[in-house]
């Protein structure tokens, strides 16, 4: 079997492994991909904390992913981290692979390695309670210091509802093909080796061993004889690689030697097997441990590694069969001890050296760079180093700042042009390179493949270059998804902003604020610097990044392809379909909107045409309004609940955006002397009740006017110390379209009546967002400004640098 074949097999989001050496080339180019294209996104790798630092040191090519597609953490044991565990968790399966291989080149596909492949898919309560023990066994390794980790274990058990209630097993089980199995993890008080002995209850005729490494004593392997007294020992062993202490052999009664002769020539046996074979079965152990007393431990001594091993009970003679061992343990392979080479184990690896040069964790987050030191570092004697992917010194000089403790030093990265993919700490001893966790980047990766329901919605956006109704079509299909996925009763597509439950002490402990509470803690946004995207471990991010594409803005990653028909995509998105009654019901349906097909541009329209036109701008209108009513009764319902978090105001910017594409200069008086207005322009600036500059004031009075205005009851998250970029697109989008409605042309009678509206609600928008001058001028507010302006302004009669002027001038006014 070629096992990086099996990391491709679908039906799983999530994956953790140990393991004992790394080769991140190998992991990249192996198995990530593999995982990531059968929707394996949520990828978690645990190995040995001396041999990560030691392949960041340059016994491995530099990771290009680590931190961003997927996350690393080292760990320690007493001995050697050894265990080679892969553990698949799916929403109705789960899969656990067990054996010798590291994630290496050589542990994939070079050499000759052992594993056993355990699946549960709902039915077989067994292998469920092994997952579980193995389960169990992983998350007492995630460091409750790593707040990606717990997100993404957080993340995992929202979509593996049978995990959360599976109960480990403690003693063998039956699995559903009638044998019986046990998971041997190394553990303090009893060694592997002596629950391996005490599971076989009857005369062992022969103990068959394979084992790349011994104890020079052969300890371990002493302690099986004398605890299974079997009639014969057969070892098997490679004579090239003069790992086996021949001078020990003599001490272990019944012992014989087998030679590989030329079985797989040319790769290393690796794999690591116990094989007891007695007159009702085979009895056998599979895993990470050699056969020394470091793995196995004896009867008075547990063993100092941590290890993970795989107990299988099952019909006599079927092992040896299923290996191919059969011709390997005949007599004319039989080779005596003494033809054997002396032992000749070079440890070339400082393993002692590497404990000390363990830097400790990096996170980053926006425009902070979070350290968490290792216990033997004084980090008030080190500086920071910033590195490039390819391991290149980047002309940054991270700021550290006062909010900084002796556990957890925060630095600022002000401006960047290459994103930092690694941090060397520099001091009295200069360390390797480690890894900068991004925590935004994971969470945008940490993805669910997207089930028909949401790649239909999200469908609907494909090519986007206009505002239209289906935006909020589509953020309605998505929140519900995503909410019903926060308690794990939906598909999920994306990472819930977790609620912390009491008791729950292992989730990311960020306080939550009212806005105001927010404002007044903050640290001001720097040009030029990094800004956090609250929603960007979720699918609702898709919509900001087309209203950010319909303005114009760059540099976004948003996985929709681009469309360059501009008329059609604007016919498209406003079109809200003649042959449904409830479009958002069938997307969720899963139906398609063939929208070409409805539109007929190769001829004039005759006067019945004018009029179905006539009616649908009507119909496109009153949809209008009524959406803009609706998301007042939404807040006023969320208000009232304490409920309104980012999610809401991207709804808001999006719904401006809409009104503003909808809108024009003239009124429904005069449309028909109008040339080259376009047909779905339905909102007039003036002689009507629901014209645009009123639709608008509307809107925002309920955000920032009155005494009780829903800006008030906003919710943040202190996972960071800015106002998220989404939240300040979204203000950025409020300051043009008040500054819109001031600058629109009308008659004198309607200018006087909406500057009496609206004048005294600039201030309050203004004075409400509680930003500075220095962050109304910020290219964060100011781009997305001038997009908006070169969007809308010469479709609605404005005149740019009014705007411009204006919002200037309000800015002064600021706090």
């Amino acid at each position: 079997m070629r096992l990086y074949e099996r990391f491709a097999d679908k039906g799983y989001h999530t994956s953790i492994a140990t393991t004992f050496g790394i080769n991140f080339d190998a992991y990249e180019n192996i198995v990530l991909p593999r995982l990531r294209g059968a929707g394996c996104r949520n990828n978690i790798l645990l190995a040995d904390r001396r041999m990560l630092t030691h392949a960041l040191d340059g016994a491995s090519p530099l990771p290009r992913q680590a931190g961003k597609l997927y996350t690393v953490e080292g760990a320690a044991a007493q001995g050697l981290f050894h265990p080679k565990l892969f553990l698949q968790v799916g929403r109705k399966a789960g899969r656990l692979i067990i054996g010798s291989a590291n994630l290496t080149a050589a542990g994939l596909a070079g050499n000759l390695e052992l594993v056993t492949i355990l699946g549960y898919d709902s039915e077989d309560e067994g292998t469920q309670s092994l997952i579980a023990q193995a389960w169990q066994y992983l998350e007492g390794l995630i460091d409750p210091g790593n707040q990606m980790l717990l997100t993404q274990r957080k993340w995992m058990l929202n979509r593996a509802p049978w995990l959360r209630t599976a109960e480990p097993s403690e003693n063998p089980v039956t699995l559903g093909d009638g044998s019986v199995a046990a998971l041997l993890i190394a553990n303090t008080q009893t060694g592997i080796g002596s629950r391996f002995t005490a599971l076989i209850n009857e005369r062992v005729d022969r103990l068959i061993v394979i084992s790349p490494y011994w104890d020079d004593e052969l300890a371990a392997l002493a302690f099986l004889s004398e605890e299974l007294g079997p009639r014969e020992i057969s070892v098997l062993i490679d004579q090239d690689t003069e790992l086996f202490p021949r001078d020990a052999a003599s001490s272990i009664p019944n012992l014989k030697l087998y030679q590989r002769s030329g079985f797989e020539t040319g790769r290393f046996i690796h794999a690591k097997a116990l094989i007891a074979e007695t007159a009702s079965a085979d009895h056998l152990l599979i895993g990470s441990a050699n056969c020394t007393k470091a793995a196995l431990g004896n009867g008075s001594f547990s063993g100092r590694n941590d290890e993970a091993s795989i107990y299988r009970r099952l019909p006599p003679g079927s092992v040896v069969a299923a290996l191919g061992l059969a011709k390997l343990l005949d007599q004319e392979n039989q080779i005596a001890a003494e033809d054997l080479a002396q032992q000749n184990y070079e440890d070339d690896i400082p393993l002692d050296q590497l404990v000390s040069q363990h830097p400790g964790m990096f996170s980053l987050r926006g425009d902070i760079l979070d350290w968490q030191p290792s216990q033997n570092l004084a980090s008030a004697d080190c500086r920071i180093e910033l590195m490039s992917a390819s391991g290149n010194n980047l002309d940054i000089v991270p700021r550290k700042l006062e909010s900084s403790s002796e556990e957890v030093v925060r630095y600022l990265i002000e401006t960047f042009d290459e994103v930092p993919t690694f941090a060397r700490v520099l001091g009295p001893v200069n360390f390797p390179p480690a890894i900068i966790t991004h925590v935004d980047a994971l969470q945008v990766a940490i993805r669910e493949t997207h089930s028909r329901k949401t790649e239909n919605a999200l469908s609907q956006l494909d090519g986007e270059t206009e505002a239209g109704l289906a935006l909020l079509e589509v953020l309605d299909v998505l929140e519900k998804i995503e909410e019903n996925d926060e308690v794990g009763t939906s598909e999920g597509i994306s990472i819930p902003k977790a609620q912390k439950k009491h008791g729950d002490s292992d989730v990311p402990n960020h306080r939550i604020l009212t806005y105001e509470e927010f404002i007044a803690g903050r640290r001001l946004h720097q040009a030029g610097s990094v800004l956090h995207n609250s929603l960007g471990s979720s699918d609702v991010s898709v919509v900001r990044g087309v209203l950010n594409r319909i303005v114009g803005l760059s540099g976004l990653t948003v996985e929709i392809e681009d469309d360059d028909d501009n008329d059609q995509d604007l016919k498209a998105a406003f079109y809200l379909g003649d042959e449904t009654e409830n479009a958002e019901a069938e997307i969720a349906a899963g139906d398609e909107f063939d929208i070409e097909a409805r539109h007929d541009t190769t001829k004039e329209l005759d006067k019945e045409e004018q009029r179905l036109r006539a009616m649908q701008r009507e119909s496109t209108k009153e949809q209008i309004v009524s959406a803009a009513t609706k998301f007042a009764n939404r807040i006023d319902i969320k208000q009232q609940a304490g409920s309104l978090s980012t999610r809401d105001f991207l709804r808001l910017r999006a719904l401006l955006m809409i009104i503003c594409a909808a809108a024009w200069k003239g009124t429904n008086r005069t449309r028909e002397k109008q040339a080259g207005q376009d047909a779905l322009q339905v909102l007039p600036v003036e002689d009507d009740p629901d014209s645009w500059p009123i639709i608008i004031g509307r809107l925002l009075f309920k955000i920032f006017g009155g005494p009780n205005p829903a800006i008030a009851s906003l919710k943040l998250e202190t996972d960071h110390d800015q106002l998220p970029v989404d939240l300040i697109e979204c203000w950025a989008t409020c300051f043009w379209c008040i500054q819109a409605c001031l600058a629109a042309p009308m008659s004198k009678k309607e200018r006087a009546r909406i500057d009496r509206y609206i004048e005294s609600l600039v201030r309050q928008v203004y004075l409400r967002t509680h930003l500075t001058e220095q962050e109304l001028s910020a290219d964060s507010v100011v781009t997305v400004m001038e997009g908006l302006s070169s969007q809308y302004a010469e479709r609605l009669g404005i005149d740019a640098g009014v705007i411009r002027s204006a919002h200037m001038c309000s800015k002064r006014e600021a706090p």
